[in-house]
């Protein structure tokens, strides 16, 4: 699908044909300023999907191999962007020269994703700034400016305000249009659950649920907690539940089992009372359990 053929009956099917649910609205804020020929930055909670809707809505516009993806590193710079003369070439003597992502793509065709924006310094970004700023990317050692193709698609996706995270100045910020991708609603999340792992106990599904909104809770109001339960964790927790109980442990502790294993994901395993924190959460919910 090309970018000129993006028309709004087009937005269902590519909703359709993801396999992140219940994020419909995300993805047509996505298109809609794709369309438009913006820059669009999909940030929100850890675990929700933002990566898997980037690349579904890229593979959309140019098959899964019509983009170039870059992992964005704390100790990432411009060389890995935009690229430069080889470090260990230079140290022989040699000139080689090595295209980064963003000018591998352009000159490919190829439209871009970066993966953990802010976990990259803001001055790995400069080449990038000005290549949306004014369009242009002067390539000095070749003696060439390549320019901005027209109907280019340029995703990214951040955890903003993560742990590990540098923020991003404002000049580049405006570059991109924010776009904010929460975690599911909860009859979403429990036909995921559902669909993908063997559990069926309602009250344990109930469980997990509240858990990952408590957590989620804290996470939001207080900052207690780094972040909260994923739907990738709620996935994990459902399907230890289902074998420990089918191989004969108690409800109670299955349950308990689980949540204090995602405890250390989603608490600063160096603070004990991050940690105790959502583990009452966790002793609260199996309180109310039944054998």
């Amino acid at each position: 699908m090309k970018l000129k053929e993006l028309k709004r009956e087009a937005y269902a099917k590519v909703i359709e044909s993801c396999e992140i649910d219940g994020q419909d609205e995300a993805i047509i804020k996505i298109l809609r300023y794709v369309r438009m020929g913006y820059p669009v930055l999909i940030y929100g909670p850890s675990g929700n999907g933002k990566t898997t809707v980037a690349e579904h809505v890229l593979a959309q516009m140019g098959g899964k191999d019509g983009y170039v993806k870059v992992e964005a590193t704390e100790g990432m710079t411009e060389y890995q962007l935009i690229g430069g003369f080889h470090p260990l070439a230079l140290s022989r003597g040699e000139k080689i020269f090595k295209d980064g992502a963003v000018t591998r793509a352009i000159k490919e065709g190829k439209n871009l994703l970066i993966d953990e924006f802010t976990r990259a310094p803001t001055s790995a970004y400069s080449g990038l700034f000005l290549l949306l700023s004014h369009g242009t990317l002067p390539l000095e050692h070749e003696e060439k400016v390549l320019k901005k193709p027209e109907d280019w698609v340029v995703l990214a996706t951040a955890n903003i305000g993560d742990e590990g995270t540098f923020k991003v100045s404002s000049a580049l910020k405006r570059r991109f249009i924010p776009i904010y991708m929460d975690y599911p609603a909860r009859e979403v999340e429990e036909k995921v659950i559902r669909e993908r792992t063997p559990l069926r106990d309602a009250q344990v599904m109930d469980a997990i649920l509240d858990f990952a909104e408590d957590t989620r809770r804290v996470w939001r109001e207080d900052k207690a907690i780094p972040q909260g339960l994923s739907p990738d964790g709620e996935i994990k927790m459902a399907q230890y539940c289902e074998l420990a109980m089918r191989e004969g442990t108690d409800v109670r502790t299955a349950f308990l089992d689980a949540a204090f294993q995602q405890s250390m994901v989603i608490a600063d395993e160096s603070d004990d009372i991050s940690v105790n924190l959502v583990r009452e959460l966790a002793l609260d919910i199996a309180n109310r359990l039944k054998e």
